[in-house]
């Protein structure tokens, strides 16, 4: 069976694509990571993220409670996810998961961990560091289960955005965070064959967990160790020829044998060295590529640049052109901007289609752009002309009627060329003087420069020229 870009011809690579593109016929290697989710800044993160805190919680105070019927109701319904064709199965996906008749055995292994009876454990991205018996497998499923509900309606939005017919689902019962309840209910996902397939934005998995205890032990414990020993001066540091003092790190390990229980004695006594590992897991860089098979982003922008350069103008290929410059925007700007989908059309989507980005950038040009007040850009509109001529005052003015308070006052508008009057510039800067609207013109040129910044992985190079575009229309 074709990948879920190729059943449904979306002539797309997975650099191109905002969600995990899996195959249905075997589980990718990568796990929905709930560290991954509580880090990023964009409202669908935001709203999944509490939903895991508040089934954690009440997963936690019903066991502190002494309600084991409560914990096991909770923790019954995390079954296995089939949806999602990520995991480790070979051949067809079966997935390990939390099913019912494992909710007991977790719910015994949190209650006899030392990082619940110490008070410590408080997250569920925590518990493969403290809970035996927890690991990416679990934490995947379990995470992917609580958010259902956030999946669901992300997987809506995807197919909404390339046109993918949705059917009617009776799946397994969807966390209410509202209700603190698990409610079933039918729900719309795509089917490839005959196999329901519920899309998870790649920003959210990983191929090992964020916060993972064997490297959390090898790494940032172990070091602390070692210092510890060295300040100490202990029996454990040993005096090189050249007089250095140190400590060999087998040594160390040999003496504070490594298990969860040890890990949440440390994490206890020096909370510190927690902090510093999120801190850590936080920078590391995200996948763009699941699959060995995938093109590489190098050649996945030079492909976009060839089918860029020969497309023709005109409404006859008005659809080739938007697919292919919201694919640009889709590879240039991950992970700062995420989440495409529509939400606007006309004519049942006839004639035009508007695409919003989530801004869930941590640094950067677009970071800036949300955080300024003049454009507070939670969310990027992009509309994409195909004309052979000048953009002129009504679409821009479309592109302007789209800002509001909630998703901020910046657009990008992709154009194939800007033309000798340059009317458009002219028109964006009077729209930003006034205070009404900041709308960046990228033309063909602009996009084949993105390209290849983006090409060589120079991010630095593609925030000079967000940089020089956003000047051209406030100088």
């Amino acid at each position: 069976m074709p990948k879920f870009s190729e059943f449904f011809k979306l002539n797309a690579s997975q650099a191109q694509l905002d969600f995990v593109d899996v195959d249905t016929d075997q589980d990718l290697p990568v796990y929905v990571d709930p560290y991954a989710i509580e880090i990023r800044n964009d409202v669908w993160s935001g709203a999944a993220s509490q939903d895991i805190r508040v089934f954690f919680k009440e997963v936690l105070d019903a066991i502190r409670n002494g309600d084991m019927r409560r914990a096991r109701n909770l923790m019954s319904h995390l079954h296995e996810p089939m949806e999602t064709f990520l995991g480790v199965s070979s051949g067809p996906p079966k997935g390990k998961g939390v099913g019912s008749a494992q909710s007991s055995k977790l719910i015994h292994a949190i209650r006899n961990s030392k990082a619940y009876q110490t008070g410590i454990l408080s997250d569920l991205s925590e518990m493969a560091l403290y809970v035996d018996g927890v690991d990416r497998d679990k934490i995947s499923d379990l995470t992917t289960n609580v958010i259902r509900r956030r999946l669901i309606e992300y997987t809506a939005q995807q197919c909404g955005l390339y046109g993918i017919k949705l059917h009617d689902y009776n799946g397994p019962p969807i966390w209410r965070s509202d209700r603190k309840s698990w409610i079933s209910e039918m729900v719309k996902l795509p089917r490839v064959s005959d196999a329901p397939v519920m899309l998870v934005p790649k920003f959210s998995v990983r191929r090992r967990l964020s916060l993972d205890a064997d490297v959390f032990y090898k790494k940032q414990i172990t070091d602390f160790l070692v210092a510890e020993n060295l300040d100490a001066n202990t029996s454990l540091v040993e005096t090189l020829k050249s007089g250095k003092k140190w400590v060999p790190k087998g040594e160390v390990r040999k003496k504070n044998k490594k298990s969860k229980s040890f890990i949440a004695d440390m994490v206890a006594k020096y909370p510190d060295l927690l902090d510093m590992y999120k801190k850590i897991a936080k920078e590391t860089d995200m996948l763009v590529n699941f699959d060995d098979d995938d093109p590489t982003v190098g050649e996945v922008c030079a492909q976009l640049e060839s089918k860029l350069l020969a497309t023709p103008t005109g409404r006859k290929n008005a659809n080739r052109y938007h697919s292919i410059a919201m694919g640009i925007l889709t590879t240039c700007f991950y992970p700062h901007l995420v989440n495409p989908h529509k939400e606007w059309e006309i004519n049942e989507g006839r004639k035009r289609i508007d695409i919003v980005y989530t801004n869930a950038s941590e640094n950067g040009f677009f970071s800036h752009r949300r955080d300024a007040k003049n454009t507070a850009a939670t969310m990027v509109i992009v509309e994409c002309k195909n004309y052979s001529k000048e953009i002129n005052n009504p679409e821009i003015d479309q592109l302007l009627g789209r800002f509001d308070d909630n998703r901020g006052y910046l657009g990008v508008m992709t154009c194939r060329d800007l033309g000798k009057g340059r009317k458009a510039i002219k028109k964006c800067r009077d729209l930003a003087v006034a205070r009404r609207g900041y709308i960046m013109v990228l033309t063909d040129n602009d996009l084949v420069q993105l390209l290849r910044a983006k090409a060589m992985m120079d991010e630095g190079a593609i925030e000079k020229i967000l940089d020089s575009k956003f000047r051209e229309i406030i100088s």
